[in-house]
Parts: C-alpha cells; sequence; structure tokens
C-alpha cells in the first residue's frame, strides 16, 4: 500500500498529524488527498487537505502560502456547513494572521472558532489564543490559557498538543525568567515528542531549551542546542525565530558582527514569508545591536520604524519595548534631556509592570545613567532601586553594569569607598561570567561589556587611592582572560578534523595557480569551514576559576601582598607598568621594593607617534622610499618616545633591567630602539601579573626542537646551523616539519625555535598561524599541547601581532602561548629581513648556549663597554622591531645578495641641534603625527637615587632564589610576558651583555 492508499478524508488527516513531525512530508500527503478529494468531489476532504496544506506551509515560514489555503479550506467548509472545519481552520487562520502582523483579525478569528468548538477540539483553539495573546503581550492571559488547556489534554490522553502546550507555556516562563519552570515544562514536552517520534517538533523543543540557557546566562549550553536543533530545523526552511534567538545570544557576548548577519538573515527570511509580526522584532533587535556597535544614530532611526510598526499591528508591550531602545539611542547620541529621563521611567515602569523584567531593568538603569549625567540624585537612586532585582536574577553583564551604576552614584554622593567597593563587586560578577565561557574568543570579546567599568575602577584608583591599590586593580582590568585556564578546542574531535581539512584546503589553494572561478571556491569553502571550526569551539564550557587570586578585591590586603611579592621576585631589575586612564598615560613603577606612580601625559601624541615609528621600519624593511629619510624619521620617533614614556622615570629605574607592561595601544612598539632601553635587558608583559606568573612557573625540562619550514628559503639552513649549540635537540626540516609532528616536538621543550612564514589574521586572530609543509599551525592547533614550550622563537614575520579588544585584552599567537604556559616567547611584530634574521637567530643561539657562572646582570651604563654599542644597540629579538633586523657585529662583515641597512643608520638621531634648540623632525614619507612635547631627559644617575617622595614602601617578604638568570640580551625583547627566567634560561647571562 503507498502513502496515497486510503480514503481522502483520512488521508487528509493524516496530512494533518504529519504537519509536526516532517513539514516536507505532510505537504505531500496533503496534496495526494487534494487531488483524491476533488476527483471524489469530497468537500469534507478538501477543506482538510488546504487546511493541511496551509500548516504544512506555516511550517516553512511561508505565511502567505499558508493564508492562502486556510482561507480556501474555511470557504470550502462553510459553503457546505461543516462548522466543526470551518471553526478548525479559523484556528489555524488566526495564527497566521497573527504572523502577517494582523493582530486584531487574528483574535476575531480564533474567538468565531471557539463559538464552533467543543470538548477537546475547544481545548486546542483555547492554547491556540493564548499563543495569540502572548505574542500580543497579555502575558497573565496567556498564561491562565495553557493551564486550562492542558488540564483538558491531560484529561483526555492527547499527547500532541499538550507538548505543545508544554512547549509554549515554557517559552513564557523563559521571558518572565522562570528558569527552572520553563527547564521543567520543555524537558516533558521534549520527552512526549521523543515518544511519538516527531523529531522535527522535538528539534523545536531542543532549541527552546537553548533560549532558556540564554536567558539564564548559559552562553555555551544555549549554542550547544541551537546547533543540535538546526541540522533539523533547517529541512523546512529559515527559521526567523531560530535566528533572532541566536543574534540576541551572540550579541550578548559581544559577537556583534555575527549577530547583525543573524538578524538581518532573519529579516530577510521574514520578508520572503511575509511574516510582518516578526519583522518588526527583527528591526528592533538590529537596533540594539546598531546601538551596542556604537552607531547611535542608526539604532534611533531603526528603533523609531520597529516601534510605529509595532503600534499599527497593536503589539502595544512590543511598542513600548522599542520605545526604550529608541530613548537609549536618543540617550548614546547625545540628545537626552530630562523629557528623556521622565519617558524612560515611564517605559521602564510599563515593562516591569507587564512581566518583562530584563527590558524593564535596563531601561530602569538608563534611566539612572542619564540622571547621573544630569546631576539627578533623587532619579538616580529611585532607578537603582526599581533595578535591584537584576542582581539576583539579571544575565551576568546587567548586574555588572548595576554594580557600575551603584558606583557612579557612590562617587557623585561623595562616598569614594563605597564605590571603589561597588566597582569591584561588578568586576566579581563579570570575572565568574566570563569563567564560564569556555571558548577564548568568546572571553576575550565579552571584555567589552565591563570595558567602560573596569576603566571607571583604574580612575577611581589613580584619583584615589595608593600606588599599590592601583597596580592591583590594572591587573584585573587588563587582559584579564589570560589568567583563565587556556581554552582547549583541538581536543573536540569535531574541530580537529576541521582543522585538518583546512590545511588540506591551504595545500590546494597553494598548488598550481588554478582558474579564478576555482580559487573562488576553494576560499569559500574555507570561509564555511573557518565559521564551522569557530562556532563548534564556542560551545566550549568554562570554568568557576578565579581569574585572579593573588591580586585580591576591593579593599583586602591582597594588593599589598602582590606588590610586596613582585618586588621581592623583581630584584634588581624595574617593572614599569603603564596604563591608559581617560586619555593620559599613567606609570606605575616597582623598584627597590617601593611601588610609585607618576603620570606621563596624554595618550594620543604618543600612539600618532608609534605609527609614524612602525611606518618608517616598514620602509625599511621593504626598501621602499629613501632609505636614509627613513632611518632618520624611525630615530627621531624612538627619541620622541623614548622624552614621554621612559625618559620621565629614569630616577625611579636608575640602570636596572627593564619589565615592560604596557597599555594595550602600546603592545606593538618596538622597546630596543628606545635610547632608555638600550644597553639593558628588556622584556614585555601583557600586565605586571602575566609576568610575575611567568617567572614563577617551573621551566621544562624537555629536548629542544627546532623546526625549519620548506619556506623561505633561510629556514632550513638557519635551524641545521642553530641547532649544533644544543647537542641532543631535536630537529624538523622542509617536509618533516608538519603539524603533529612539529607540536608534539614542542611538548614540553625547554626551548623551541620555529623559522617559517607567519600570517596574521586581523579578520580572526585565532586563525593567525606559521605557515609549515602541510598547512597553517593556527591557535586552534596550539591548544593541543598538553605542556608549552618553557621559551619559543618565532623566527617569521608578524609571528608577535596581537588583536587588542576591549578590555585590553590580546589575541594572537604570543598570547595564546602565554596563556598555555609558556614563559618567554620572542616574536616579530612586522616583516623581518631573512639574510639579517637568519645571523641574528644563529648569534642570537649561540650566545645563548654559551652561559655560564652567576655574574651582574649587566654593567652600568657608563661602562665603556656599553657605551661602545651604545649608538648602534644590538637588537637580539625579532619581537618588537616591526622592520629589517640588523645582523650581530660578527654577521655584518658578511658578504650578502640583500644587504641589510646599518644599524648605525637605523638607529642615529639627526644631526645634533645647536645648543637650547629643539629637536627637527626628518623629512619623511611617513604618515605625519603630533609629536609630544620635547622634554629633555635627565641624564642617568651613576648611583642608584632616593626613593621619591610619592613612592609607597613595600614591605619586604622572603625572597624566592631565582630559578635562572636574567636575560642576556643588550635591548633583548622576549614578547610578551616573560619573567626573569626569560628566553635565555640558565644559560643566559654570560655573552649578552654587550659587543662580542
Amino acid at each position: 500500500m503507498t502513502e496515497a492508499a486510503g480514503s481522502p478524508i483520512a488521508l487528509a488527516t493524516r496530512a494533518v498529524d504529519a504537519v509536526a513531525g516532517d513539514p516536507r512530508r505532510a505537504r505531500t500527503l496533503a496534496s495526494a488527498a487534494l487531488a483524491a478529494a476533488r476527483r471524489a468531489r469530497d468537500a469534507d476532504a478538501t477543506s482538510v487537505a488546504h487546511r493541511a496544506l496551509g500548516l504544512a506551509a506555516l511550517a516553512s515560514y511561508d505565511a502567505h502560502t499558508a493564508a492562502k489555503h486556510l482561507r480556501t479550506a474555511l470557504n470550502v467548509a462553510r459553503r457546505h456547513d461543516r462548522l466543526t472545519l470551518a471553526a478548525e481552520a479559523r484556528m489555524s487562520l488566526a495564527l497566521v494572521l497573527e504572523d502577517l502582523g494582523r493582530p486584531a483579525a487574528a483574535v476575531k478569528e480564533i474567538d468565531a472558532a471557539l463559538h464552533g468548538l467543543r470538548g477537546l477540539r475547544r481545548a486546542r483553539a483555547v492554547m491556540q489564543r493564548a499563543l495569540i495573546l502572548r505574542r500580543m503581550g497579555h502575558d497573565d492571559e496567556a498564561m491562565q490559557g495553557y493551564r486550562a488547556a492542558l488540564t483538558v489534554f491531560r484529561r483526555s490522553g492527547d499527547r500532541l498538543w499538550q507538548a505543545r502546550a508544554l512547549n509554549n507555556r515554557g517559552i513564557l516562563h523563559g521571558y518572565h525568567g522562570n528558569h527552572r519552570l520553563a527547564q521543567a515544562d520543555l524537558d516533558r514536552a521534549a520527552e512526549l515528542y521523543a515518544e511519538m517520534d516527531l523529531p522535527v517538533a522535538a528539534a523545536q523543543v531542543q532549541h527552546n531549551l537553548g533560549f532558556v540557557a540564554a536567558q539564564a546566562g548559559d552562553v555555551p549550553e544555549a549554542l550547544a542546542r541551537y546547533a543540535r536543533a538546526r541540522p533539523e530545523l533547517s529541512r523546512t526552511g529559515s527559521d526567523p525565530i531560530g535566528l533572532l534567538d541566536r543574534a540576541e545570544l551572540l550579541q550578548s557576548v559581544r559577537l556583534l558582527p555575527e549577530a547583525h548577519r543573524a538578524a538581518q538573515d532573519a529579516l530577510d527570511a521574514c520578508r520572503r514569508g511575509r511574516l510582518w509580526a516578526v519583522r518588526g522584532e527583527a528591526a528592533l533587535l538590529l537596533a540594539r545591536i546598531a546601538l551596542a556597535r556604537g552607531k547611535a544614530e542608526e539604532a534611533l532611526a531603526v528603533a523609531r520604524t520597529a516601534r510605529r510598526a509595532f503600534a499599527k499591528q497593536g503589539r502595544a508591550l512590543l511598542a513600548i519595548r522599542a520605545r526604550a531602545v529608541e530613548l537609549s539611542a536618543s540617550v548614546a547620541a547625545g540628545r537626552a534631556n530630562r523629557g528623556t529621563l521622565r519617558r524612560l521611567q515611564e517605559t521602564a515602569a510599563a515593562l516591569t509592570r507587564a512581566g518583562w523584567l530584563i527590558p524593564g531593568w535596563e531601561a530602569w538603569l538608563d534611566a539612572a545613567q542619564l540622571a547621573v549625567a544630569l546631576r539627578d540624585p533623587a532619579a538616580v537612586q529611585h532607578g537603582l532601586i526599581r533595578a535591584a532585582g537584576a542582581a539576583r536574577r539579571g544575565p551576568a553583564a546587567l548586574r555588572a553594569r548595576l554594580w557600575h551604576l551603584r558606583a557612579l552614584a557612590g562617587l557623585a554622593g561623595g562616598d569614594v569607598s563605597g564605590a571603589i567597593r561597588a566597582a569591584d563587586a561588578g568586576l566579581r560578577e563579570f570575572e565568574a561570567h566570563r569563567a564560564s565561557l569556555g571558548a577564548t574568543e568568546l572571553r576575550v570579546r565579552s571584555g567589552a561589556t565591563v570595558a567602560e567599568l573596569a576603566e571607571f575602577r583604574l580612575r577611581l584608583a589613580a584619583g584615589h587611592e595608593g600606588p599599590e591599590r592601583l597596580l592591583a586593580a590594572a591587573q584585573r582590568c587588563r587582559a584579564a582572560a589570560l589568567w583563565l585556564p587556556p581554552a582547549r578546542p583541538s581536543g573536540d574531535p569535531v574541530i580537529a578534523r576541521g582543522l585538518t581539512l583546512l590545511r588540506r584546503l591551504h595545500a590546494d589553494l597553494s598548488a598550481t595557480p588554478t582558474s579564478a572561478a576555482q580559487t573562488g571556491r576553494l576560499m569559500q569553502r574555507q570561509h564555511e569551514l573557518e565559521a564551522r571550526i569557530r562556532e563548534r569551539s564556542w560551545r566550549a564550557q568554562g570554568t568557576a576559576h578565579d581569574p585572579a587570586p593573588e591580586h585580591g578585591h576591593g579593599h583586602d590586603p591582597a594588593p599589598a601582598r602582590f606588590a610586596a611579592g613582585l618586588a621581592a621576585d623583581l630584584g634588581d631589575t624595574a617593572l614599569v607598568d603603564l596604563l591608559a586612564v581617560d586619555g593620559c598615560l599613567h606609570a606605575l613603577v616597582v623598584a627597590g621594593g617601593r611601588v610609585a606612580h607618576r603620570p606621563l601625559g596624554p595618550l594620543q601624541p604618543v600612539v600618532d607617534e608609534l605609527t609614524g615609528l612602525r611606518f618608517a621600519q616598514r620602509r625599511l624593511v621593504t626598501r621602499r622610499g629613501h632609505a636614509a629619510s627613513a632611518a632618520a624619521a624611525a630615530a627621531y620617533a624612538a627619541d620622541a618616545l623614548d622624552r614621554a614614556l621612559l625618559a620621565p622615570l629614569a630616577d625611579l629605574i636608575g640602570d636596572r633591567g627593564l619589565v615592560l607592561a604596557p597599555t594595550a595601544q602600546l603592545q606593538a612598539l618596538p622597546w630596543p630602539l628606545l635610547p632608555t632601553c638600550r644597553g639593558r635587558p628588556v622584556r614585555v608583559a601583557p600586565s605586571a601579573a602575566m609576568w610575575w606568573r611567568a617567572h614563577r612557573a617551573a621551566e621544562p625540562s624537555g629536548v629542544a626542537a627546532f623546526i625549519g619550514a620548506p619556506q623561505p628559503p633561510h629556514a632550513l639552513a638557519e635551524v641545521e646551523q642553530i641547532a649544533q649549540y644544543s647537542p641532543g635537540s631535536r630537529l624538523l626540516r622542509g617536509p618533516d616539519a608538519r603539524v603533529a609532528a612539529v607540536l608534539a616536538a614542542l611538548d614540553g621543550a625547554r626551548i623551541g625555535h620555529i623559522a617559517c612564514h607567519g600570517d596574521f589574521r586581523s579578520d580572526n586572530a585565532l586563525f593567525s598561524a606559521l605557515r609549515l609543509a602541510d598547512g597553517p599551525l593556527t591557535i586552534y592547533d596550539l591548544s593541543a599541547l598538553r605542556a608549552a614550550p618553557g621559551t619559543l622563537v618565532l623566527s617569521g614575520c608578524d609571528t608577535g601581532v596581537s588583536a587588542v579588544h576591549p578590555g585590553e585584552e590580546l589575541l594572537g599567537l604570543t598570547s595564546a602561548l602565554l596563556q598555555l604556559g609558556t614563559r618567554t616567547v620572542v616574536a616579530s611584530t612586522g616583516p623581518v629581513d631573512d639574510e639579517a634574521t637568519r645571523a641574528l637567530m644563529t648569534d642570537f643561539h649561540k650566545r645563548l648556549a654559551a652561559g655560564g657562572a652567576r655574574r651582574p646582570p649587566w654593567p652600568p651604563r657608563s661602562s665603556p663597554r656599553i657605551r661602545r654599542t651604545g649608538a648602534a644597540p644590538r637588537r637580539s629579538s625579532v619581537s618588537a622591531p616591526a622592520e629589517r633586523r640588523p645582523a650581530p657585529a660578527h654577521a655584518e662583515r658578511r658578504p650578502s645578495t640583500r644587504q641589510a641597512p646599518s644599524r648605525h643608520s637605523l638607529n642615529a638621531g639627526p644631526a645634533p641641534a645647536k645648543p637650547g634648540a629643539a629637536p627637527r623632525r626628518p623629512s619623511a614619507s611617513a604618515p605625519a603625527e603630533r609629536r609630544p612635547g620635547a622634554r629633555t631627559a635627565p641624564a642617568p644617575a651613576k648611583r642608584r637615587p632616593r626613593t621619591p617622595p610619592n613612592a609607597v614602601p613595600v614591605p619586604a617578604l622572603s625572597r624566592h632564589p631565582p630559578s635562572a638568570q636574567r636575560c642576556a640580551g643588550a635591548g633583548c625583547i622576549a614578547r610578551p610576558g616573560i619573567g626573569t627566567n626569560t628566553l635565555s634560561g640558565e644559560k643566559s647571562e654570560k655573552s649578552c651583555r654587550g659587543a662580542a
């Protein structure tokens, strides 16, 4: 017997029942039933078949087609006086009319249907009416309808409609924040659908469980459930509701471009299916995303359009929600006044009265924030009191924002201590949430949520607390994601397979050139594969890890312990932590057992000078333009940067070695070029705390590994030459330098060296890679390391570049390696010269292997030995300079087909000016930038200066014996987070302190 066998009415009834399980199969059955009914002139079968076709179209998100079939079903039933069939058609048509943006007509149809139905069929109509009322914002009536219908369904044993009612009621519980009740209803609905073997309906429940998880703030669980539901739901077409839920979740973790694409896809699906009701919700979400992206004018226009559409449809509560977004956008656009404050308060009150708690709390906090700006303390307190429920039931971002506004209110009222406690509480709330995220990308991007709170906390510390507490506050307010346990996405077999396919695809793209069309297809395939890897990684669960246990919170004694421990482990080295607070640079110097705080000046001129320096360096490496003018411009910019950043600290740092923890905007600064850094070891770290953690970490004792990729041409010779300085090391060359073999060699290695090409991906730094024999080794691949190498040298272009995200979060190869546990990374923040790199690396490893007995870390800067190299500093690391790296002294005399520019020409300053004359900027084609006010650096003191009056003594702690000597290297930068046991390890200090 075929599926079309049986009477037309039986076949049509089967088609209606099949809609919940498989809409496509239902459409096929309904079409066959309609044909049979027409042949038999069966009016009942014709009406039911059209109803089945309408329901199948509705399940495929085509409201226009659904409405046509359902109106036909209704007309046929009415012509033949089939009152029950007409009522059932009205019941289904009402739902479609609501989707078409006609809620008043929908209520009229469902009320008419109720008059023609009795018993179980009436209970079904009651449930449909409750669904329409819920979409219109009448939640209390909707809840009563669900309860009444469920009683009938359970009594009659109707499992299908019982599952539907539980699903709908669970969603309503989720909107009201009753997550436990929502979970219970949806779990029971899932069980019923599974018993009836209805996969599409079960997938809808799975998606709704993801929605509830998102409302509860469990982002990985929500993403996982959305992903599990997607394959089955996608079989019925593009689901706009599912796309909107996903977009809202992505917005919550600051994946704003991805959220915008999902919301735009939902809007497009609504237009195709004429789902005008859902289209308004998509527009409203696009307005919220635009507001989060800082596009206030765009958000204002879109929210106003959505509000008018909701008002026209009679959806009052959604119109109020759109009004709240519109008012928030007007505040962000600078158009707010006291009238705006009053309207915000009215909107917030209406939302909370209706049970829409999270949007209501958001509106109350918007009103409180505007009241702070308007200096209206009464309105501030009123808003905070009305939004107090968010502290218990709101998502993490909302809880952090509540504490931020409490801190602002406390500061405005003169309660500085209360403001500090509130700000610390807000940061703690969000730190716990960030720890629950298992994906590096989500952790880093979520920092934007509390970026303003973190900056406010730094402002409080800089203005009202001592240097120790400012130092502790700085650690929790920047690069906080690096404190969390590293993500291990490569342990997921799906991601591992995806990375393997990505390498094969890269090999196809790197092969013999093909047609443009074939290349385009391969690149599209690469884009899709990377998107799947990213999305899969987002599902990883985090931990309950405390991201900054050493720093303490608020006013406990941990900041003093942190400063004391840091000072003890620094020994004779000085740490300079550069902070940006309200656009101004502040320096915290830890030296000689004390912490000193010193303002330096505006940040932007320093950033402009750095831009000019990097531009001039790139010109030198790529041999574009006049080399002499570029070298002079680079030297001028380096001197200007030194005058702005380090020269004002000369009395604090003396002639000590330096650990630098710069603000994120200065992470790419080539510190060895600055005059103050010449002739002394220099380390660069994302934060002081990261340096401290790296310093205290155990040094791996595995065999050294040297890897030379097939390209660039010098890589093989480079690693062969440096391997001779480490007997017994593991050497991988050419075709043997494959990803799996390289990871195995680096696992637990004492030192690793990779000579290859590097790629920094500005679109997604997690796909930044080292090019090996079988394709790219990405950051995802690095997570397979069980024990990261102690020291890793990345001898290639752009291997040290990191993307900077709000909250001063870093994302790149170097930050990933530091989080995995690597103590020292040497990398380049720009292009490098191949031959000069080979000579530099050879000399570097030769000196590294020549370590000996413990010696003073370096001679004083007045030493003749240092003076001989002062004019042309040995930039002994590839990490910082974004330019051609000069060869060491013994290599400069070697002939080369591509002669690197002289170190002396690169680092020499402009011609001496007349006494008292201001320095002149050399002419160059570098972009014009503002120069910070020139300041003459004081001459370095030959004796350690007395502690300045603004320094705070650090209580003495027992010093831990250093496990290794400090980095040798005049001007060595091991980037970015190194302890005193840096690149050179225990064998470092003997020969790297001056010219050989």
